[in-house]
């Protein structure tokens, strides 16, 4: 779990989009911002601290250390959920932002009563974030706390015992992966869970509980599984099946051989049913074997891409709308492919800012989207107004 939290199991979301899972002064950019009521962000954040932004508790917001995970819901709404730096003993609690502007600007919000996740964390501890709508959402890895008044207000749901590893959400239902083990232990058994958004009552989904490291993800009505056995136990798997769980998922066509599958599956699903990928072997030094593939019909075949750089550990798929396709991960860059898979290279302004590795991009709409850094002091997002050709950095402080 903890290579997941640093290696784009950031649980990044967009909705439809979200795993998915899950980052100076600006660089020069020419990005313009897209027809749409979003606006480009910034070079820097307005402060956020004052009388007329409190949070609940009644004091003014500490200063966010850095984001673990975001999620948006249209190009315009999201949220972020991080650390927060103070000077107590315990300063694991979290702090939580939202946008309304596309990203410009971040205003505190009320955060989930739940500690960080951490080595000794209880298991109502959260890391990850992903909401549906503007008024349903969940905070979760490893407990699950829930909020359906756009988080005014968040309750810890009862998963039985149970550590909540992956959730994403489209089509009016969340999707989770359960799982009896603890943090940081690699045990290996999962199910699947489903419910209605704005309901708390979750339903085992049929044909999808087993062994292994899963991943859950969405697009519209269709939900995704991306199973890794584990070293020496089999070739990974894929499932896929109603989001609603009123069917049996059924298996896909796994195009890695079982020898790579020493990491990923990583899946990312665009409307229509295309999905791209990507698979590793043989992680060591910073670098590792990937390979990469792309289906436009659901899974049924597959077409084998270009292998992405060996530079970096594979983490997170990301697939728009418009076929523009990002692979990003433990210490590594963005890679990005706007040919179908046939090249990849990466964003110049990305490369000018120098902000590190361990980057996990998800995109919001076929032109926007944005990139969270593992590294949790900076405190910063950086987005896109232009299908990733420049990335802009806003400070969530």
């Amino acid at each position: 779990m903890l290579s997941a939290l640093l290696a784009g199991g950031l649980a990044i979301g967009v909705g439809t989009l979200a795993a998915c899972g899950t980052s100076g002064q600006p660089p020069a950019s020419t990005a313009q911002p897209p027809a749409s009521t979003a606006q480009p962000p910034a070079s820097t954040a307005q402060p956020l601290a004052s009388t007329a932004q409190l949070t609940a508790a009644g004091r003014a917001a500490d200063p966010l250390v850095g984001p673990t995970s975001a999620t948006f819901v249209s190009a315009s709404t999201g949220w972020l959920i991080g650390l927060k730096i103070c000077s107590k003993p315990d300063c694991s609690a979290l702090e939580l932002r939202k946008t309304t502007d596309g990203g410009r600007h971040w205003f505190p919000v009320t955060a989930p009563p739940a500690p960080a996740l951490s080595l000794h964390a209880r298991p109502d501890s959260v890391s990850q974030l992903v909401f549906a709508n503007t008024t349903d959402g969940w905070a979760f890895d490893p407990g699950l706390w829930a909020t359906h008044d756009g988080g005014a207000s968040w309750h810890l749901v009862d998963t039985h015992g149970l550590e909540v590893t992956s959730l994403a959400a489209s089509a009016g239902h969340a999707v989770a992966v359960l799982s009896p083990c603890k943090p940081f232990t690699a045990c290996g058994k999962f199910r699947v869970d489903t419910a209605a958004v704005g309901s708390d009552k979750w339903l085992a989904v049929p044909g999808t509980a087993g062994r292994g490291l899963a991943t859950v993800t969405t697009s519209g009505k269709t939900g995704y599984l991306g199973i890794l056995p584990g070293p020496g136990v089999g070739a990974p798997r894929l499932l896929a099946g109603p989001v609603s769980g009123r069917a049996r998922w059924r298996p896909l066509q796994v195009p890695c051989r079982q020898d790579w599958g020493a990491d990923g599956p990583a899946l990312g699903a665009a409307p229509r049913g295309t999905l791209v990928l990507a698979c590793g072997s043989e992680p060591g030094a910073g670098n590792q074997r990937k390979q990469a593939y792309l289906s436009a019909n659901d899974g049924r075949t597959w077409r084998r891409l270009a292998n992405p750089p060996t530079s970096g550990y594979l983490g997170q798929v990301a697939v728009t709308s418009a076929g523009t396709i990002f692979i990003s991960g433990d210490r590594s860059d963005v890679y990005i492919s706007r040919d179908g898979g046939r090249s990849w290279h990466t964003s110049a302004s990305l490369d000018r800012a120098d902000i590190g590795d361990g980057l996990a991009a998800t995109m919001v709409t076929s032109t926007e989207g944005f990139v969270l850094q593992a590294t949790v002091h900076l405190g910063q997002i950086w987005l896109t107004y232009n299908d990733g050709r420049t990335w802009q950095p806003v400070s969530t402080r």
